[in-house]
């Protein structure tokens, strides 16, 4: 549309716009330095920005931002799809979901995208194209924080001597 412009990479992406706009749609803010890595290690990233001023939107304004993480060939993971609450409802978080997958399954070759959904945008991913793992496999995520959580990281810190091991970015 006139007045936006699609991004793809990092590349001129002020990490403080993208906090904000988490904040405003309710994903928990990320400390900058984390999210800047998160970033330049994903492996396509897309946002969307006004291109001039208008009454809803500044020129330069952040207005929509997704990314995907991948091992390159076999499986992609859609992740942080958001777009401005006075923007949404008007087909950019649905622009942004379909060039991301599009850039994944047809520009990379790959043939498997994921992703997680809150409860209240299943829905709308299912417009999108997306839909619950027909063989009925179920998202399931590690919660550090459990006692069982706790534990099982414990022991393998004690079993493999990883308590001094570099991170694996470089080792």
């Amino acid at each position: 549309a006139d007045g936006l412009e699609f991004v793809w990479g990092p590349g001129g992406l002020d990490l403080g716009d993208l906090n904000d706009l988490f904040e405003k749609v309710g994903f928990p803010r990320r400390e900058p330095a984390r999210l800047g890595a998160a970033l330049a290690h994903s492996h396509r990233v897309l946002w969307v920005r006004c291109t001039k001023g208008t009454r809803w939107a500044r020129a330069g304004q952040l207005l929509g931002f997704a990314r995907t993480t991948s091992d390159g060939a076999l499986a992609a993971t859609v992740w942080d799809v958001a777009v401005s609450p006075a923007w949404q409802r008007g087909g950019l978080g649905r622009a942004l979901v379909e060039r991301l997958t599009a850039g994944v399954v047809h520009g990379d070759g790959i043939p498997t995208v994921t992703l997680y959904a809150e409860p209240g945008v299943v829905g709308w991913y299912e417009r999108c194209g997306y839909a619950p793992d027909p063989g009925g496999a179920k998202g399931m995520a590690f919660q550090r924080t459990s006692e069982a959580g706790k534990a099982l990281v414990g022991r393998a810190l004690a079993r493999t001597g990883l308590a001094g091991a570099p991170p694996a970015a470089a080792a």
